[in-house]
């Protein structure tokens, strides 16, 4: 597998793929505007007129295309300037020339090295290779993105994994053990098939998870977008000037199609972007598989495993439904990494037999109970209420002086709404958060329509807070917050409110070892 051009101690650079990568945007960016100018100017072009050449669009064109053609240089004086190297206790990049900057990664501070490929690495035969570590001052972005050819790929993330094996003292570890992947870029268990995975999600499976991960707002906000669409095209429509009124519709449709195919995109993706999901516990770590339009493989040590987190959409809380995601060191940065999913929608009793085969160490906490908020939290929670109440019904006065009478009705119908909107948020929260605390897990429970539970191990947890305003000191409740070692948006985790010393008992599970 290993390739002549890659290999240990020799330098080597990012396909010349990764240029079409990170300009791809930008083209598309001016297609859209060619696209659009040509529609503003059809009654030119049907009348052969080419004086639109010398109008605003087409300077906006051209502008566009040479900044075009200045990124594309800078981009391919950057990939000929940047190499990569695998030392042997570390990971080299290089770039530059003459302002030359160097940078080093630990291969025993490396938490994931995972594989991603998107629609234009299909196409190109390549790969990207991702590399995390477990710095907390990187945690918000993928540390390492390397594109290269699929066999190289493969290669560099057995070579690394091997040597990860070795840094954590497991020297004699085998290298196919740590990254099971044979000549083809499929998974191979020790030996085993590559049908035998643990989890396998067939299509009926995935129909059902993106059911249930239908986002109510995205399919309201897709309607009203269809909706309005039809009524501006009509109104255009109706105008004198046919030709004008056309093209009118025409740049119309074209805007609202971005709209309409974001929000469609947003309701159907889980349909697609799990295809052919596959997850295996093999030792001290996971491997999970799945995608359409682009396929990503992912290698997850388990002791890197922070928290995991089980969620229950709208629609999945009225059907009884769940899925599962983990909190790790390193994952969950990138914005299409922010939720590693590992189990998709199923029943409790489904989701716990499979955490029993992939994460059994987290297995026992999907039928842990959580404790409902206290009654007494209503009078916690005046303090913040009254505030916001005042502060709308301040900004209404303000508008309405500021306004007049003519729009006064409408001002204070908004302030009104927006105090109902908090007192039925309140309502949902109250019936969907809780708290839970045995021997072995922190369980927290969160949401309004949607739900979420939280299970961490006590001795993951970084640091805790305990706060009280007043009022809950006065009904004896307290509600807090822990820090985990991940992301920012998996960082912090708040505590509800509740009744008891299980802040005391947290803090006396988090210093037993």
């Amino acid at each position: 597998m290993k390739s002549t051009e890659i290999r240990e101690g020799v330098r080597f650079r990012n396909h010349i793929s990764i240029i079409l990568e990170q300009t791809g945007a930008v083209i598309a960016a001016i297609i859209v505007i060619v696209i659009t100018q040509l529609f503003q100017s059809v009654d030119e072009i049907m009348d052969m007129d080419f004086s639109f050449i010398t109008g605003k669009g087409f300077l906006i064109v051209i502008a566009v295309a040479v900044l075009l053609a200045i990124t594309l240089i800078v981009q391919v004086l950057v990939w000929a300037r940047t190499y990569i190297s695998i030392d042997e206790n570390a990971i080299v990049i290089e770039k530059g020339r003459v302002n030359k900057k160097k940078n080093t990664i630990g291969i025993r501070n490396i938490s994931n090295i995972n594989l991603e490929q998107n629609l234009i690495e299909m196409l190109f035969g390549t790969c990207k290779v991702k590399l995390d570590t477990n710095s907390r001052s990187t945690a918000d972005s993928t540390d390492v993105k390397i594109v290269l050819k699929k066999s190289d790929a493969l290669w560099f993330q057995q070579e690394v994994t091997g040597k990860m094996e070795e840094a954590a003292g497991n020297e004699s570890a085998s290298r196919i053990s740590g990254c099971p992947y044979d000549s083809a870029g499929s998974l191979s268990f020790a030996g085993e098939e590559a049908e035998d995975y643990d989890v396998r999600a067939g299509i009926a499976d995935i129909l059902r998870h993106g059911f249930f991960s239908i986002s109510i707002l995205s399919v309201s906000v897709f309607l009203l977008a269809v909706v309005g669409t039809v009524i501006s095209v009509i109104e255009v429509l109706g105008r004198a000037d046919l030709m004008a009124s056309l093209a009118g519709a025409a740049a119309a449709v074209l805007v609202a199609a971005f709209i309409i195919l974001s929000t469609l995109w947003d309701t159907v993706k889980d349909f697609v972007r799990y295809y052919d999901f596959r997850a295996k516990r093999l030792g001290d770590k996971i491997y999970i598989k799945y995608g359409f339009f682009k396929k990503v493989e992912y290698t997850i040590p388990v002791d890197k495993i922070q928290a995991l987190k089980v969620r229950q959409s709208f629609l999945a809380r009225i059907g009884g439904r769940y899925m599962a995601e983990i909190v790790n060191v390193g994952m969950g940065d990138d914005k299409e990494e922010q939720h590693s999913f590992l189990v998709l929608y199923c029943t409790q009793e489904q989701l716990a037999e499979k955490l029993s085969l992939l994460l059994p160490e987290f297995a026992a906490s999907v039928t842990q109970p959580t404790d409902r908020l206290p009654a007494a939290v209503w009078a916690a929670w005046t303090v913040p209420a009254a505030g916001y109440i005042l502060f709308a019904a301040a900004a209404a006065f303000a508008c309405s002086a500021l306004t007049g009478n003519e729009y006064r009705l409408h001002i204070w119908i908004a302030a009104a709404a927006l105090i109902l909107f908090l007192l039925i948020g309140m309502i949902l929260k109250y019936r969907t958060a809780g708290v839970g605390a045995d021997e072995r897990y922190l369980k927290i429970a969160a949401g309004y329509f949607a739900r979420q539970y939280l299970s961490v191990q006590y001795r993951n947890i970084q640091y805790a807070e305990f706060t009280q305003n007043f009022i809950a000191r006065a009904c004896g409740l307290k509600k807090g917050e822990i820090h985990l070692l991940a992301s920012s948006s998996n960082t912090s985790h708040g505590i509800p409110y509740f009744r008891g010393d299980k802040d005391e008992f947290i803090k006396r599970k988090m210093l037993a070892f």
